[in-house]
């Protein structure tokens, strides 16, 4: 995905949006940003996580060390405590129709990103909705869950700016990762079907504010992005459709006709984008899933 971008508010509380990942190239290039306004890690107060993704948290329990508070969501909790249900993954894939190789490079790959973070031991969990203080700013938090269940976004409406993290990207095509819903455990996060109501939510919330996201370029005009952001997402629905119109198929068939010669690396994402889109189609009616005895299929809804 590239480099994170890592906001800075330069006013008491010194304030943190992200930290970037945990290395040492990252920990020099924060540094250097930091000088160049004539702060130090040291000076940090607060960071505010847009998410529990390692490449946006990596970095924050070094700061925290250096007197700064973490504030989160709550229902990224696992994620900032580098906890996932491996077992529920590996189920999940099995009756989606992926081979053990498959399920091994998922394994892989999930737990390779780990070292691009250290676990929270401690930090703030936030719900959306309240309001932090600064000197002369204030900082409206808002729960957008489908990125991840616990995204947030981070508006200071003095400046008319709105802080979006992955949910928004205005060069990149978001995608909703499929992992356990921490509010039902054992059941798995419907992540596309709750990105389209953050979205929505989004819109109506802050239709004037320039978007600084996690990664690439700002935002100036959120709704002529959303109109093309929704786009790419009726293309993304409208191949689905096309998939199924042959038949039933296992997400595995779906993931090796959307994303023909998927790596080991990308293949979770691949998984994600279909199940998600999948799931979402059924939450519309759209389409059903057939349970078998040892293997789901989907197919189109009569």
């Amino acid at each position: 995905m590239g480099p994170v971008n890592v906001h800075l508010i330069a006013r008491d509380p010194v304030t943190l949006v992200d930290t970037g990942p945990l290395s040492d190239e990252a920990w020099e290039l924060l540094r250097a940003g930091l000088a160049r306004r004539g702060l130090a890690p040291g000076d940090v107060r607060r960071v505010l996580l847009t998410h529990g993704h390692q490449d946006h948290f990596g970095l924050a329990a070094r700061l925290a060390r250096g007197g700064a508070d973490l504030w989160g969501g709550v229902l990224d909790r696992s994620h900032f405590a580098m906890r996932r249900n491996t077992r529920m993954l590996l189920d999940a894939m099995t009756r989606h129709g992926f081979g053990a190789a498959t399920r091994l490079a998922v394994t892989a790959s999930t737990a390779g990103v780990d070292t691009y973070s250290e676990a929270l031991q401690e930090w703030n969990g936030l719900h959306g909705g309240e309001v932090l203080p600064g000197d002369g700013y204030s900082v409206l938090v808002r729960s957008v869950p489908g990125h991840t269940p616990g995204s947030l976004t981070f508006e200071v409406p003095e400046a008319g700016i709105l802080f979006t993290g992955d949910t928004v990207l205005r060069d990149i095509t978001p995608n909703a990762i499929v992992d356990e819903d921490p509010l039902h455990p054992g059941e798995t996060f419907r992540s596309v079907s709750r990105y389209f109501e953050s979205l929505e939510a989004l819109g109506a919330a802050a239709p004037g504010a320039e978007l600084l996201t996690g990664h690439g370029r700002r935002i100036p005009d959120f709704a002529s992005h959303r109109e093309k952001l929704e786009g790419k997402y009726r293309l993304r629905v409208d191949q689905v459709v096309r998939t199924l119109a042959g038949g039933p198929r296992t997400v595995s068939e779906m993931v090796a006709s959307m994303f023909p010669g998927v790596d080991a690396v990308h293949i979770y994402l691949a998984y994600s984008e279909a199940l998600g889109f999948l799931m979402y189609l059924e939450d519309l009616g759209r389409v059903e899933r057939i349970r078998g005895s040892r293997i789901d299929r989907f197919r189109l809804a009569a």
